[in-house]
């Protein structure tokens, strides 16, 4: 990527006679999602982003020219057919729920524009697993709004987890809270809890700040 090389895990021969699975990442931002799953193995076959400044930073990291898409009219049409997709990522605008926004009230309607959305998508495409990443506040919208009275109840059996993380429990140097809310196999991600230890923010700094920048956590440059 743009010259930066990453230590991939080896491949074994099983794993190599096996057909790769494919994701999908929408509202993509700058790459995060992507990263993670490419380091995984894991081919991303599409990613959306209506964004343009984020968009074009996500090009840059993974070395395309993709352009921007309004997700929210995206026809269902353009995916790939229902079932051929393994993964569906996504981490629809926070921005609407954030407590910092118009006096912490947000704008909790449009909000749900996206996070529908999503659903609407996930429910289309049918994959093995899926999930999305927000502020931690989205776990209770959910929660309330997947209800037989809310507004999204329909979609409420697609979600069987709507769990809130510290991320410094996977190694950021910072106590940072995320919601992960999806289909996905909770008990594997809280399995990496305290494998790798955060490190101290001055280490991250000097690494980072190195001729050829070096992922503190876990080794890649």
């Amino acid at each position: 990527m743009n010259g930066r090389s990453f230590c991939l895990p080896n491949t074994s021969k099983m794993h190599r006679r096996t057909v790769k699975k494919r994701a999908i990442d929408f509202y993509s931002g700058i790459g995060g999602w992507t990263l993670g799953i490419q380091l995984a193995g894991i081919s991303v076959e599409r990613s959306y982003e209506w964004w343009n400044a984020a968009n074009n930073t996500h090009g840059r990291n993974f070395g395309h020219s993709l352009p921007d898409v309004d997700i929210r009219k995206l026809s269902l049409d353009h995916l790939p057919p229902p079932g051929t997709i393994d993964f569906v990522v996504g981490s629809p605008p926070c921005t609407q729920f954030s407590f910092s926004n118009r006096g912490g009230n947000g704008n909790l309607e449009d909000g749900l524009i996206d996070v529908r959305k999503m659903l609407e998508i996930v429910a289309y495409l049918r994959p093995k697993y899926w999930m999305m990443e927000n502020v931690p506040r989205v776990s209770t919208i959910l929660k309330a709004e997947l209800s037989p009275q809310g507004s999204l109840a329909e979609f409420a059996h697609l979600v069987t987890v709507n769990e809130v993380f510290d991320m410094s429990d996977f190694g950021l140097p910072q106590s940072r809270k995320r919601m992960v809310a999806g289909n996905y196999p909770l008990h594997i991600l809280n399995s990496y809890k305290g494998l790798v230890k955060p490190p101290p923010l001055g280490e991250v700094r000097q690494l980072l700040a190195s001729q050829r920048p070096c992922d503190p956590n876990y080794g890649f440059s």
